[in-house]
């Protein structure tokens, strides 16, 4: 077997970022701050959270780019990552997942919802997996908004 796969960067680096929109405009800085997160000293990753909380989802409101923010922190989930980096992911996860599931008017934006629900059961096995893991009362959170009825056999 040859050397690990980093599957977040492989999930970065496949997605074309211009045609996503953050807070600011276009999502072309995101990469590179998911990047940095994921790789952060403990004293860096709350800078880097930020740097994504508050662009991709926004005191509840999303953007575009959270839909592929949300691919790679759950491809991020399948490497070994400190304990730090773990927690702000599934925080991150758990602030976009929890915006998609909220009440919305307008239906481009809950067209938008749909997409990074789906996005989110796309990785449900993913996040099962981490049930037993440290933070499965974190990952308890994110599966309890996108899996509620089988969550339950599942925790006692």
């Amino acid at each position: 077997m040859g050397k690990m796969i980093d599957f977040a960067s492989v999930e970065c680096s496949r997605i074309d970022w211009q045609k996503y929109e953050e807070i600011q405009g276009r999502a072309d800085s995101i990469p590179a701050v998911l990047q940095a997160l994921l790789s952060s000293s403990i004293e860096n990753a709350e800078k880097y959270y930020w740097g994504i909380e508050n662009h991709v989802v926004v005191q509840g409101q999303l953007f575009s780019a959270a839909e592929p923010t949300l691919q790679v922190l759950i491809a991020s989930l399948l490497n070994v990552r400190p304990r730090h980096t773990k927690i702000d992911v599934l925080e991150l996860i758990f602030q976009i997942v929890a915006a998609a599931f909220s009440e919305a008017e307008d239906e481009k934006y809950r067209e938008m919802q749909r997409r990074i629900q789906l996005r989110a059961l796309e990785g449900l096995w993913v996040f099962y997996g981490e049930l037993n893991g440290e933070h499965s009362e974190a990952v308890g959170e994110i599966l309890d908004l996108i899996d509620q009825s089988r969550l339950k056999y599942f925790i006692q």
